[in-house]
């Protein structure tokens, strides 16, 4: 039978290949490994021991951390690594039981059994089973964590098994005359007590009281010891039962563990012993003190100490006792609570310093800016409303701050202790090892954690991580939370892929394309990181063609109920600060070409200058920078951690380089049908909640997407590099390779897709490639427009008379009128002058902001400056201010 309590072997090989920790190996020791709570070299841990690793630096910092805690794995996964057979049908309990409890399966054979639960997705899970009350009865715990999130429990009883009154006793346990007898929980808590030679029954819950087995024993002069967990849910059944117990004439008497940990969590640290379960009873006589001098003095009793700061009904009272009043008092005897309870309150002094309870919770520190607060949950003594409270450090430094930061952000909270007081309670606080949650201002992907940061939840290699009670993410080395709370995102891990049909139906290919993108996008700093840049989407389109529908559907299955903001309403300072708060999300710039003038003739006046944006498909771009009030030159920057859609009626203008880095989506009314209607309308009535289940598929597939989207890339790029037409531009290749393997992956993620479905839409990336590089060939429409008029209306002729030799002889001359230029082989053209000359001629009007922008991005004549020249005009003494291009050779 193996070793299952010995899994020392697998921990060494855990701490060895730990690159976080990093420690230097020695004969006896793991040592030199970086403590993630100081930043020294400083943690170490026996090899002989190997249970609990720890900072040298052990008044100055304190960190300590478990090997289960570190390595969670290592107590996982049992069905695989300890399967059971025919032979050995409970291999697999057993081994839970050893490994992952600690217990010494020896002492539990016959105990237990091991069965199976059916989990929702109708796979089995394996159990550990107990059976109840000596019959068809069980309790069973489900021993993988991976079936215990499919399963939603950790433990069930057999359908039907009714507990009330009744307990669970170690088989073969046998109660005697004056035993103290523990009464938990939980089977493994009282399995733990048992281990070390105590006598205890289980109770299931702590809405149960055993009565049926104590009232076997009413005569017995047992000592019932109270150990349920100490949480407030259990509290009030505890003070409960304890009263009961006293109404029937019952000794009793109340174990609290002072933390977190429950009885077998003890055990297996090694300190469920005499000394430690009598620090635990003095905790149950402080806990059910009836005031706050009782709890005072027990609190002497139990620690001996001069002054100390006790809560109690959630407010706190300083306790200072006068040593020398009380050795009179005493007269020579040594203290004994059981006597000299007046000769105490004649020397001690209580005073009430606070209305509330501030529990101090943890540091939080911004990863960026390294500015840390302080928070606590305070509890009010006047109402039962909890508060979530971050304090800042010199706050707790002096107490009317610290009283002006509790009234300031609590509904009455106040202190009125001393700086003494206020002192041992900050030393409380801090001198221990302290929770510190890291900070971003942002919600989506930190590079730093590879962690997806949520207002709800977050996601790390491919687990999701719920909010804890103190409202930040525990990944199992460090806490970390967002401090951005103006984007919501609704949290749900249930998907139901039943929508695929009828989105591909009511949006075709494009929205096929889109949707890639859109999922492609959780991954795009992992994707810059490698590729070293990622496209943007382009999406536009006639009016109606089903852009907004679709965007807001895709933000649906984000959790987010959104379109996208507009970047002619955002100034300079607020663009960045708006570009800053996502991360692996897709920052969708609506319109941004929308603002018209009927003087031009209703096209766009206003429009961004995309090419200050082409940096942002690059890693780790800046997005802006402000200084900080410091002493030297260090700058905030805020890095592009997003990706991006432009969605507008027009399509983007630019020079080569910025139109290189669109894939674009152009949509028209062509697809529609009136028999889609009623889809349309069922995909646009959907709810957040029955969509957004699927951020969490693809989140949970972090690992799988990332690994076959680089095999796909490689495969795709190859592909496209055998078309002839993009072949001059790489970038155009790279970006349109990495969008086919996106829409390749849809298959992965969701095989409601057919394959006939894929294939075309990998075609028709393939075509909007094509399209792209014609689309860089070619001028933009509206320089077309200005050139075919410049053709038009630019050269003119006329009738000259020249007289030589006494004769006059009529020529016909031709000359421009748009082109200032005195070069032949050059053009010249003032705007205003352009501009005005269109409109004489009755054209449809220019508009000169947008001639300004587009330009300097002409092909044919090509571009060459902007700059004041002597006007060719007659005179020839006006200096304007003209754009200067090549003349072609056949514009003659």
């Amino acid at each position: 039978m193996p070793d299952y309590l010995n899994i020392d072997d697998e921990i060494i090989e855990s701490l060895r290949n730990d690159t976080e920790y990093a420690f230097k190996e020695r004969s006896n020791f793991f040592q030199y490994g970086r403590c993630p709570n100081c930043g020294k070299k400083e943690l170490f841990v026996g090899k002989d021991k190997p249970g609990l690793i720890l900072c040298n630096r052990r008044d100055e910092c304190g960190f300590s951390i478990t090997t289960r805690e570190r390595y969670p794995a290592l107590w996982e996964n049992f069905a695989e690594r300890f399967p059971s057979t025919d032979h050995d049908p409970n291999a697999t309990a057993r081994a839970f039981l050893g490994v992952n409890r600690g217990f010494n399966t020896d002492k539990l054979e016959g105990w237990y059994t091991q069965g199976f639960f059916q989990l929702p997705d109708n796979n089995w899970a394996q159990t550990c089973r107990f059976r109840l009350f000596e019959g068809e009865d069980y309790w069973e715990r489900i021993i993988d964590p991976a079936h215990v999130k499919r399963a939603g429990k950790k433990a069930r009883f057999k359908q039907g098994t009714k507990y009330t009154d009744k307990h669970w006793s170690p088989p073969g346990q046998v109660i005697k005359k004056n035993d103290r007898v523990y009464i938990t929980e939980g089977i493994f808590h009282t399995i733990a007590y048992h281990h070390i030679g105590k006598k205890a029954v289980c109770a299931f819950s702590c809405n149960n009281l055993p009565r049926e087995f104590i009232a076997q024993h009413k005569d017995d002069n047992i000592i019932w010891c109270l150990a349920y967990d100490d949480e407030p849910g259990a509290h009030k059944h505890i003070r409960k039962y304890y009263q009961e117990l006293k109404t029937l004439k019952q000794t009793v008497e109340i174990a609290l563990t002072g933390s977190k940990k429950d009885w077998d969590d003890l055990y297996r640290l090694d300190r469920l012993n005499d000394e430690e379960l009598e620090a635990c009873k003095w905790r149950g006589q402080l806990f059910i003190a009836e005031s706050a001098k009782q709890k005072a003095f027990m609190h002497y009793a139990w620690k001996q100490q001069s002054y100390c700061i006790l809560p109690f009904e959630n407010q706190l009272y300083s306790v200072r006792v006068n040593l020398e009043v009380l050795s009179k008092q005493l007269d020579g005897e040594r203290f004994d609570h059981h006597f000299h309870r007046d000769e105490f309150f004649r020397a001690a002094k209580i005073k009430n310093i606070s209305n509330c309870i501030p529990n101090f919770l943890y540091v939080q520190k911004d990863k960026f800016t390294d500015e840390r607060r302080y928070f606590f949950d305070v509890k009010l003594a006047s109402s039962n409303r909890r508060y979530h409270v971050g304090i800042t450090g010199p706050a707790l430094t002096e107490p009317r701050a610290f009283g002006q930061a509790l009234i300031s952000n609590t509904d009455g909270g106040t202190f009125d202790g001393a700086a003494g007081d206020l002192k041992k309670l900050r030393d409380q606080w801090l001198n221990r090892q302290v929770d510190f949650v890291e900070t971003v201002p942002f919600v989506g992907y930190d590079e730093e954690s590879q962690t997806y940061i949520f207002p709800e939840c977050g996601y790390q290699n491919g687990q999701r991580y719920e909010l804890n009670e103190q409202g930040y993410i525990q990944l199992p080395n460090r806490g970390i939370k967002t401090t951005l709370s103006s984007i919501k995102i609704t949290s749900t891990t249930e998907f139901d892929p039943t929508w695929v049909r009828d989105f591909i139906k009511v949006f075709h290919l494009n929205g096929v394309c889109a949707l890639a993108y859109w999922t492609m996008s959780l991954f795009s700093q992992q994707i810059k990181l490698q590729l070293q840049g990622m496209p943007f989407l382009e999406i536009t389109g006639e009016k109606e063609s089903g852009k907004t529908t679709l965007i807001r559907f895709l933000w649906k299955l984000f959790g987010r109920s959104y379109e996208g903001v507009d970047m002619n309403e955002m100034t300079d300072a607020s663009r960045g600060r708006t570009f800053g708060q996502i991360s692996n999300l897709p920052m969708v710039l609506l319109e941004s070409d929308r603002e018209v003038n009927s003087s031009a003739g209703g096209r766009p006046t206003t429009a961004v200058n995309w090419d200050v944006m082409k940096k942002l498909t690059d890693l780790n771009a800046v997005i802006s920078s402000r200084g900080i009030k410091t002493n030297d030159n260090n700058t905030n920057e805020i890095l592009n951690r997003a990706a991006y859609v432009v969605a507008q009626n027009a399509s983007v203008d630019g020079g080569e380089p910025i139109l290189s880095r669109f894939f674009h989506l152009h949509f028209t009314t062509a697809h529609k049908r009136p028999e889609n209607r009623p889809i349309a309308d069922r995909l646009k009535a959907m709810a957040v909640e029955d969509l957004g289940g699927y951020l969490h598929h693809v989140l949970t597939h972090e690992k799988e997407y990332l690994d076959q989207f680089f095999t796909y890339f490689k495969v795709f790029r190859e592909r496209l590099d055998q078309v002839e037409e993009l072949k001059v531009s790489d970038r155009t290749v790279d970006f349109h390779a990495q969008a086919m393997a996106s829409v390749e992956l849809l298959k992965f993620l969701l095989p409601e897709f057919p394959d006939f479905v894929i294939e075309k839409a990998l075609d028709h990336v393939v075509e909007r490639a094509k399209n792209r590089i014609d689309r860089m060939s070619c001028d933009h429409p509206e320089i077309a427009r200005a050139w075919d008029f410049y053709l038009f209306q630019n050269y003119r002729t006329r009738k000259i008379t020249i007289r030589e030799n006494g004769k006059e002889e009529t020529k016909t001359e031709k000359y421009e009128i748009l082109n200032q230029h005195k070069q032949k082989n050059l053009i010249a053209i003032n705007l205003n002058d352009f501009v005005q000359q269109a409109r004489k001629a009755y054209q449809e009007p220019f508009s000169i902001d947008e001639l300004k922008r587009l330009l300097p991005n002409s092909k044919r004549p090509k571009y060459l400056a902007k700059k004041k020249i002597r006007s060719s005009r007659e005179g020839g003494n006006s200096t304007p201010m003209c754009f200067i291009f090549e003349k072609p050779s056949d514009w003659e």
